[in-house]
Formats: C-alpha cells, sequence, structure tokens
C-alpha cells in the first residue's frame, strides 16, 4: 500500500468515527440546564449568580460538556493560574483551568432538573 493510500485510509476512518460520534449526540435528548457561576471581580458581583438557563445535548462525556458549557457561559479571565470547578447538581465532575479540563467521573448522570454551577477559584501567588 503507498503513503498516500494509507494516509486516505486513515482518513476515512477518523471522518467515518466523527460521523458515529455525532450521531450518537444527535441522538441523546436534550436538556435545560440551570447555569450559575461565581464572580470573577467585584464588578462582575453587579450580576450574581450570573444565571442563564440553556438547552444543550446530554452529553456523556463530562470533559466533552465542560468544554461545550465553558464556551458559551464562562466570562474569558485575563491571566493565569485561576481555575473552574464544575458541578452537575452538588457534584463535582470537571475541573477547567489553562492545562485544560480534568473529568472527576467517567460518565455524566442526569436528574429530571439539573443545575450546573462553575465555582471560580482566583489564581494564587
Amino acid at each position: 500500500m503507498t503513503i498516500k493510500e494509507t494516509s486516505a485510509l486513515k482518513g476515512s476512518k477518523s471522518e467515518a468515527g466523527m460521523k458515529k460520534r455525532f450521531q450518537i449526540l444527535k441522538s441523546r435528548p436534550t436538556l435545560n440546564i440551570r447555569l450559575t457561576r461565581d464572580s470573577v471581580c467585584a464588578g462582575d458581583d453587579i450580576d450574581a449568580p450570573h444565571q442563564r438557563t440553556i438547552k444543550t445535548h446530554s452529553f456523556l462525556d463530562p470533559v466533552a460538556l465542560a468544554s461545550h458549557l465553558s464556551s458559551v457561559y464562562l466570562p474569558k479571565v485575563n491571566g493565569v493560574g485561576h481555575s473552574w470547578d464544575c458541578t452537575l447538581n452538588g457534584k463535582t465532575f470537571a475541573s477547567i483551568s489553562m492545562d485544560g479540563i480534568v473529568a472527576r467521573v467517567a460518565e455524566m448522570q442526569y436528574d429530571s432538573c439539573n443545575h450546573i454551577h462553575f465555582a471560580y477559584h482566583s489564581a494564587k501567588y
């Protein structure tokens, strides 16, 4: 097999895998989730607890859920060393930092009513 044929085969396998994951995600039910977060500075307190309700897919992977929600909900904070703990119905499922997202559970477990809170931890020097 040539390099070009091998590359094409690998590309089709990864494309097929991505399509399969997307189909699985599309087949998952959507949820209404109430989001809240800590304030990141004194000026941010005016709108606390920053409540918002969104409709999203019921991700099974905690990293995928944290990644998706942080991109549409969390504020951008300048600097380094700060982090967020993500809790679903009182149970921490992921931690977000400059180094990435770390899962704290193997798989997401939802209830009939779901509340996700993002607890902010400022940088410590």
